[in-house]
């Protein structure tokens, strides 16, 4: 029997993609399909989730021998993981870049940027209680390779091809995609190198002439001060969204070129490539994409701005499509494919005739995969969340649940068509378990499935909020709008009189306004005699440029900081409280 290899992909999408990703990997626990899985490829929002679920696995198949490992370790191990990603989801990651006076401050220097401190705090929250003991600094990529036990035995010099074919539980490897802006290609994470994959395609070298740069074979291999490399910063590098987070650089590991790193997504957003390359060659493929797909739009933007998102947009959702089609024409029922819009029709428009009335109604466009109430999913919910924002804040409950809950549901018929393509025969039957889990996300099903269901519509606002990346407690609460904006007023009026005097005072003194007018000349005279004696006073030479810069460092390193702790702690707690799952009860 020809040798077969499960891929995973976990497409990006930011925590929307995460949390739907956490839905699929339940339903594969309980199939116990995770133990067949030998590559995970993660983008962005995946290589979050991807990241976690692999240390979890980690300490599972170095715990336990692969004799005694069964169906529930790995429904427990998902269990642990849900519960512990919510609670991290639910901090505010996006916003907690801006909390700290000191992380600031540090973001103003070239050498370190909120996709570095992003990366720590994947490493505080996520990563470092998942690997286990507190380090005292990062979680290194080369720290994550697994030594699995077999026969009580650590498997020390394991290698994945070379030795998963005699375990029942496979060791996977993990590919965390970025994208090089340098040449445009993939580069890949992985436990044991880093780097972009090799042309090894004719057609790929002949029609790819942009430079290669050449893949060490491990860590050991490079310059030292990337030998040690940190998981969080992998991740951060995958989810770099441009025009959200900066580049995330890679300095010294090739002779005067500086690697730039940004989201998995701009090359390949659902992963799937790094599962077809050659070196990876899977046979079978789990797809979870829970991406941002294009959206129709009757009327356009025609701003300059408007247009090129709209065409870069278009432009992804083509590379997806092409991608994806390519996938299932080749391997077919070996691809289980779930996606956001599954279960949803598309609208075929009739033209005008020349009395300017349609020549026929509009259509409603043949759906392949039925609809997604035969997963117990209503179509505006399904609708609801294809929309969800693709952000990095808080998610609540509601949204969380429903995200996991459409995973799961959507999954169960796509994965159980490729189990039976897997061979099972040689995992005993004391190592199955086949019992769904009753997982906490499961408590959404009646309001996600049933329209009738009580404050269903108060269910469905909470989903189309969600799709705003900003003020959404205030869409969800008139009450709290006009609260905020009775206290922004009281605070404004209290501070208009408590300054009145000190104001008043000022503006009665001429000779106050004389001394600021030739404190400013002298300054703009004096400074560029100073810049000329001293070399380090040069940048004096522009009073106003200094007094600007002075402005938005305060303003950034303390103000925003205060800012974003009392968002959190008001507005941001005030949003998780409206989404618990007791307002819909």
């Amino acid at each position: 029997m020809a040798e077969r290899r499960l891929g995973l992909a976990l497409s990006g999408g930011g925590f929307r993609a995460s949390l739907f990703h956490v839905g699929v990997l339940a339903r594969l626990a309980d199939l116990g399909l995770l133990r067949h899985v030998e590559a995970i490829s993660t983008v962005s929002g995946g290589s979050i989730i991807g990241a976690l679920f692999y240390l979890y696995l980690k300490a599972l198949l170095e715990k336990k021998s692969d004799d005694e490992i069964n169906d529930a370790d790995y429904q427990r191990l998902v269990a642990e993981l849900l519960g512990h990603f919510l609670r991290v989801v639910q901090l505010n990651l996006r916003m907690r870049t801006f909390r700290s006076f000191s992380k600031n401050l540090m973001m103003f220097l070239p050498s370190y940027s909120r996709s570095d401190h992003i990366g720590e705090l994947y490493d505080q929250h996520l990563y470092r209680p998942a690997f286990g003991g507190d380090l005292g600094r990062m979680v290194e990529m080369r720290e994550i390779k697994i030594t699995p036990l077999k026969g009580g035995k650590r498997q020390d010099n394991f290698k994945p091809k070379r030795d998963n074919p005699d375990r029942l539980a496979k060791v996977p490897i993990i590919l965390i995609n970025g994208t090089a802006l340098n040449t445009g290609h993939n580069w890949r994470f992985e436990a044991a190198r880093m780097g972009e994959p090799a042309r090894l395609h004719p057609a790929e070298q002949e029609v790819d002439k942009n430079m290669r740069l050449r893949r060490p074979p491990s860590y050991g291999d490079i310059v030292e001060k990337q030998q040690n490399i940190e998981l969080g910063l992998a991740v951060a590098a995958s989810a770099a969204v441009p025009g959200i987070f900066p580049p995330l650089a890679v300095s010294d590991l090739y002779q005067g070129i500086r690697v730039q790193l940004v989201d998995g997504g701009v090359y390949d957003n659902q992963g799937v490539q790094a599962l077809i390359d050659p070196d990876v060659a899977c046979t079978h493929f789990i797809v979870s994409d829970a991406s941002g797909q294009l959206q129709d739009e009757d009327e356009p933007g025609t701003e300059a701005v408007t247009v090129m998102s709209r065409a870069n947009d278009t432009l992804m959702d083509r590379v997806r499509e092409g991608q994806l089609i390519e996938l299932l024409t080749k391997h077919g029922r070996t691809v289980a494919f779930m996606h956001l819009r599954k279960g949803l029709a598309g609208r075929a428009v009739a033209w005008n005739r020349p009395d300017g009335q349609p020549a026929a109604p509009d259509l409603v466009e043949r759906r392949t995969s039925g609809s997604s109430m035969d997963f117990g999913i209503t179509e505006e919910v399904q609708n609801h969340l294809s929309r969800i924002r693709t952000d990095l804040d808080s998610f609540t409950d509601i949204e969380g649940y429903s995200l996991m809950l459409d995973g799961y549901n959507m999954s169960r018929r796509e994965l159980e068509v490729l189990g039976s393509t897997l061979d099972e025969s040689s995992v005993p039957q004391r190592n199955r378990t086949r019992e769904n889990m009753n997982w906490v996300f499961l408590q959404i099903a009646p309001w996600a499935g049933d329209a009738s269901r009580k404050n269903y519509d108060l269910y469905l606002k909470h989903l189309k909020v969600g799709r705003n990346l900003f003020l959404k407690p205030f869409k969800l609460s008139p009450l709290l709008t006009v609260a905020t904006l009775v206290a922004l007023a009281a605070i404004l009026a209290a501070t208009y009189v408590g300054l009145k005097p000190w104001i008043e005072d000022f503006l009665n003194r001429p000779m106050w306004w004389l001394l600021v007018v030739l404190g400013i000349v002298a300054l703009g005279w004096i400074a560029p005699k100073l810049g000329k004696a001293f070399e380090i006073l040069r940048w004096l030479r522009n009073p106003a440029e200094v007094l600007t810069r002075m402005a938005v460092l305060a303003v950034v390193a303390v103000g925003g900081a205060l800012g974003v702790r009392f968002y959190l702690w008001v507005f941001d707690s005030a949003y998780l409280r409206m989404g618990r799952l007791n307002r819909l009860k």
